[in-house]
């Protein structure tokens, strides 16, 4: 074996104990509450914050985990801990259909933002697709078909898509539309249901149309009501979402047989080259169009999102260029795991650091393990391969 295998095989076995031999197994001991209902984060002193709000995205962000470890094996708890999350959110949304709930509660379950948002969603279209696939639960297909055409009656917008909650907003995000993809695609792997592949085609064209920006090769992230670049954000570019896409395009055309394989390379050059400048270790949270990094700080996530395009994208690549994103991701693993594993708390990651490593949010936020977790599987699988 070469060494960069080798090297990407040592990276995958800190990230793999990273991940299952401490900072999920604290997650499953100090994360749940008897009531069923999942944890929102820690603080900065590494004790369960109880006193945070309860947004119900979180709630579906760690049914996702707790289905994806026990899927794999990480946590043989996780399915009775997903049941009580489960239970938790009928208790305190008993009237919601499932899946379209208000947005946040108080410490205390009372209600606290009562708008439903699309972002959250779409995080529970994904839970629904991950349940199925880990448990079997066909109720949870039952579920998410009922939430589609529900989304599809209430929200639906004339300019394609879906409107951004039952709120008043004059921004539309590409964000909670990406969500959406990776939910529509992962029902549509766990059901072989056309109906979901027809729902990702929606949206794989609000990218060719809207959020793809051809003349610079970016992602735009946000626009007007009818999809025009915003006049005052319209030229926020994430790197993070570019390789969200790239592995999500790649998904796409996995399952529809449309190749996507040139916005893949576009997307993952630029966001490799405007992300991270020379002397930099992780991505930059934003960027212009034309490549100028405007954030300070660093953010977790798209490290993640690194980690899966550099290894989809050594999918598609020949014999001369497989070991380049290879090596891309064993530096993404190792970048991620030397940065935002706190300094002085075990088994405690940090969500934004400062160029010099420091950590400017401290708190351990639970949305993060779902970024994780996805990270994990794909880099788990080329793992498997080499061994």
């Amino acid at each position: 074996m070469d060494t960069v295998k080798r090297e990407f095989q040592q990276a995958f076995q800190r990230f793999d104990h990273w991940l299952s031999q401490e900072l999920l197994p604290k997650w499953t001991t100090l994360g749940f509450a008897e009531s069923g209902a999942a944890l929102e984060r820690f603080n900065a002193q590494g004790q369960p914050d109880w006193q945070a709000d309860k947004r119900l995205r979180v709630q579906a962000r760690q049914l996702f985990t707790l289905s994806y470890s026990y899927k794999n094996g990480l946590i043989p708890e996780a399915k009775a801990l997903a049941a009580g999350v489960n239970r938790f959110i009928d208790t305190v949304c008993q009237d919601s259909l499932p899946g379209y709930y208000p947005m946040s509660l108080d410490a205390s379950y009372n209600l606290k933002n009562a708008p439903s948002d699309l972002y959250d969603i779409a995080l529970f279209f994904l839970a629904f697709a991950w349940q199925k696939s880990a448990f079997n639960d066909d109720s949870a297909l039952e579920k998410a078909r009922a939430l589609a055409l529900h989304i599809n009656d209430v929200l639906a917008s004339e300019h394609g898509g879906w409107l951004e909650g039952t709120y008043v907003h004059n921004v539309r995000c590409q964000n909670p539309h990406m969500h959406l993809f990776e939910a529509f695609l992962e029902l549509y792997a766990v059901s072989r249901d056309t109906f979901w592949l027809d729902m990702s085609a929606s949206i794989y064209t609000l990218f060719e149309k809207h959020f793809y920006d051809a003349q610079h090769g970016v992602l735009l992230e946000f626009f007007t009501v009818d999809w025009q670049p915003c006049p005052d954000k319209g030229t926020v570019v994430e790197p993070g979402h570019m390789m969200e896409w790239v592995w999500l395009l790649n998904q796409y055309q996995r399952h529809s047989g449309i190749s996507t394989q040139h916005y893949q390379q576009t997307l993952y050059t630029n966001a490799r080259q405007m992300g991270l400048p020379d002397g930099f270790r992780w991505l930059a949270d934003t960027v212009t169009p034309q490549g100028e990094v405007v954030s300070e700080t660093f953010k977790s996530w798209p490290m993640t999102e690194w980690i899966k395009a550099a290894l989809v994208m050594r999918d598609h690549a020949d014999a001369s260029t497989s070991n380049y994103y290879i090596s891309d991701a064993t530096f993404a693993i190792n970048q991620l795991i030397d940065g935002f594993s706190h300094p002085s708390l075990p088994a405690h990651y940090t969500y934004v650091i400062a160029a010099d490593g420091t950590p400017v949010e401290a708190m351990m936020p639970a949305s993060t393990l779902y970024h994780l977790c996805m990270a994990h599987q794909e880099a788990r699988s080329l793992y498997t391969e080499l061994v």
